[in-house]
């Protein structure tokens, strides 16, 4: 059996793996783990990997027209009656990205000695040198060059781009 996408009504990722599942079809749902602003304040939320798709395993031939007609299912990616399979590499490759409780959480790739810059919150826009990370993990310190002082910032790592 392959791996296929479910293009999903808007916000129905969780219906429609539900609804999937009890019909006993495999399904993979990735989340995404992110800092976003709520309220104005950063909070960590999940969400979809890929908002509106989630990825089904099934026989075509045998289950097309009922997960075409499931609950908060819009279609299957392909054509009419023939849908696309999704290699299975790439199906292993966002699961080996996830952490033990399911989910992705994309980190920039910045090493020590690194020319970053701050995007978010009070000091954005400043330029500065990663310095190291703490044992957070979410957290790093970067020394901040301004007129004639370095200064040593923590700050959440996801507020970082690498320049």
């Amino acid at each position: 059996m392959n791996w296929y996408a479910i293009y999903t009504k808007p916000k129905q990722e969780d219906r429609v793996e539900e609804n999937l599942s009890r019909a006993s079809i495999e399904v993979f749902n990735p989340k995404l783990r992110r800092k976003k602003p709520v309220r104005g304040k950063y909070e960590q939320v999940i969400q979809p990997l890929f908002p509106c798709y989630v990825f089904a395993r099934f026989e075509p031939v045998k289950q097309y027209h009922m997960i075409k007609y499931t609950r908060g299912v819009s279609g299957i990616l392909g054509n009419q009656g023939s849908p696309w399979p999704v290699g299975k590499e790439i199906i292993d490759i966002i699961k080996s990205r996830m952490t033990g409780d399911g989910v992705i959480v994309i980190r920039p790739d910045i090493k020590v000695g690194d020319k970053v810059e701050i995007t978010e919150g009070p000091m954005a826009g400043f330029i500065g040198i990663f310095d190291r990370e703490m044992k957070d993990k979410d957290r790093v310190v970067v020394l901040l060059n301004t007129i004639e002082y370095q200064a040593r910032v923590e700050i959440e790592k996801e507020a970082l781009k690498k320049r």
